[in-house]
């Protein structure tokens, strides 16, 4: 049997080319007298001109195994053809949506002004060695006219060889930096709030301290870094 592409949804059909078959996807007879040639759909009648005068046919639906029906040259095609072009454009626009809310948001977080961080770093001078600890305190003032986000202070450098950080203030702005280095969570700035953070560090032997305190935001264009120097005493 002749496969047969349905008019109405598409799909081959085998076994179309018997006069009473019907799509296997969308079970529409596929010689209806819509598909035939000589059915006109602004007269709604057969044209063929042995069909009885009595005989009207106003239901193009109707499939009457007629020995006369012709199938339409390529309205399957056609069909095909136009359900493809309607899911390149629905995809086209569906693309162009994602396109432009991605774009949106990446517009919405590049354009995010950056922030102005002012930080002052009191650090020890000079311990003797078994006395006391070596505290780092950190304070950071938001300077701009919006929100600092996800501040944190990091303390690294050298000397945390000799130092073991023994807590934080508060407690719970204490975390573990990459590398060797230790972090304290300040969190989000509102506009001329200020943020503090403690380091305890206890010495593992007398040392001369050399660390680094670095201070980020998430909308900070670049960290700023302050040296911190000190003794522990034998």
């Amino acid at each position: 049997m002749a496969v047969v592409q349905c008019p109405n949804c598409g799909a081959n059909n085998p076994n179309g080319g018997r006069l009473l078959a019907r799509c296997r996807q969308c079970r529409a007879y596929l010689a209806a007298c819509r598909y035939c040639r000589f059915y006109d759909s602004q007269m709604m009648d057969c044209t063929h001109p042995a069909r009885p005068e009595e005989l009207r046919i106003t239901d193009p639906s109707e499939s009457l195994n007629c020995s006369d029906f012709t199938r339409l040259a390529g309205p399957a095609r056609r069909t095909g053809l136009r359900v493809l072009r309607t899911a390149i454009v629905a995809g086209v626009l569906v693309l162009g949506a994602l396109f432009a809310i991605v774009r949106g948001y990446q517009s919405a977080t590049s354009l995010e002004p950056s922030v102005l961080l002012r930080t002052t770093i009191s650090a020890t001078s000079q311990i003797n060695f078994g006395e006391g600890t070596f505290d780092v305190k950190a304070f950071v003032r938001n300077e701009a006219d919006h929100r600092a986000r996800e501040v944190q202070v990091f303390i690294s450098g050298p000397g945390l060889v000799d130092l073991n950080c023994e807590r934080t203030d508060p407690p719970e702005a204490y975390a573990q930096g990459p590398g060797r280095s230790v972090c304290g969570w300040i969190g989000d700035l509102e506009p001329g709030d200020i943020g503090s953070v403690v380091f305890y560090f206890r010495p593992r032997e007398p040392c001369q301290v050399k660390l680094t305190a670095q201070v980020t935001a998430a909308n900070l264009e670049g960290p700023e870094r302050i040296v911190i120097a000190g003794e522990v005493l034998p």
